[in-house]
């Protein structure tokens, strides 16, 4: 998640949407009061090769707390110590970040996130769920354990899209690129891969998922659904 006061944007990060390609690269263009939160550190390292680090997402270390570590990592990269407790977090709902940051920035800030088709998502969760667990599971337990709707409170607040533009995972670039030049940010076309390498089973969603796991998806996320006219593609192979 990203709240922006440079360019007066807020990233809403929704889950399994190229979230974190997204969030690295407009870290870039943020400035020191700016909010970041942290991902999970192997992506974290594209971002500290450019220098940049999460800030500001949580009440900062005291000087006097700060360790001799603290200092040389404050020295030679310039980075600061974690807080101790996270304000902003990791695919933070809308309806907290509004009561954390206050109805005039929230109102006035321009509000976006990303969705993605509810059937591929949900086979991306399941690989990304054993790359996560080091374990075997069923899709069935995956399907179980991770609510193939988890999206859709992120973005919403009493059941109503709270965002001011809902971009596509379906046209990823396109869509970014139109909320960077709306903003002024000079993004130029680059989005760092990451997760890419959990998901090795290229196959179309049809062809991995049973017809009673589809229609479970179809139940659990028929609003969205229907908000965006996603339909089951059925593809054949010959």
């Amino acid at each position: 998640m990203i709240i922006s006061h440079k360019y007066k944007f807020i990233f809403v990060k929704t889950r399994k949407t190229a979230g974190t390609s997204m969030e690295i690269s407009l870290s870039r263009f943020c400035g020191k009061n700016d909010i970041i939160t942290p991902v999970i550190y192997q992506d974290e390292l594209i971002r500290a090769e450019m220098g940049l680090y999460p800030q500001n997402y949580g009440d900062p270390v005291k000087w006097r707390e700060y360790s001799i570590r603290d200092w040389k990592n404050l020295i030679r990269r310039g980075k600061r110590p974690a807080p101790k407790k996270a304000t902003y977090y990791h695919h933070i709902t809308a309806e907290k970040i509004r009561s954390l940051i206050g109805g005039d920035v929230w109102n006035s800030y321009f509000k976006f996130c990303f969705v993605r088709d509810p059937w591929d998502r949900a086979i991306s969760r399941y690989y990304w769920n054993m790359e996560k667990t080091k374990q075997a599971m069923t899709l069935d337990e995956s399907l179980q354990s991770s609510d193939p709707n988890a999206n859709f409170p992120i973005y919403t607040i009493d059941g109503k899209i709270a965002v001011d533009f809902v971009g596509r995972f379906e046209n990823l670039l396109g869509d970014f690129s139109s909320i960077c030049d709306r903003l002024n940010i000079p993004f130029d076309g680059w989005l760092p891969r990451t997760k890419t390498k959990s998901r090795k089973d290229k196959r179309h969603y049809s062809e991995i998922l049973t017809p009673e796991q589809a229609d479970y998806i179809r139940q659990q996320c028929a609003t969205e659904i229907e908000l965006f006219g996603y339909q089951y593609k059925q593809v054949s192979r010959p």
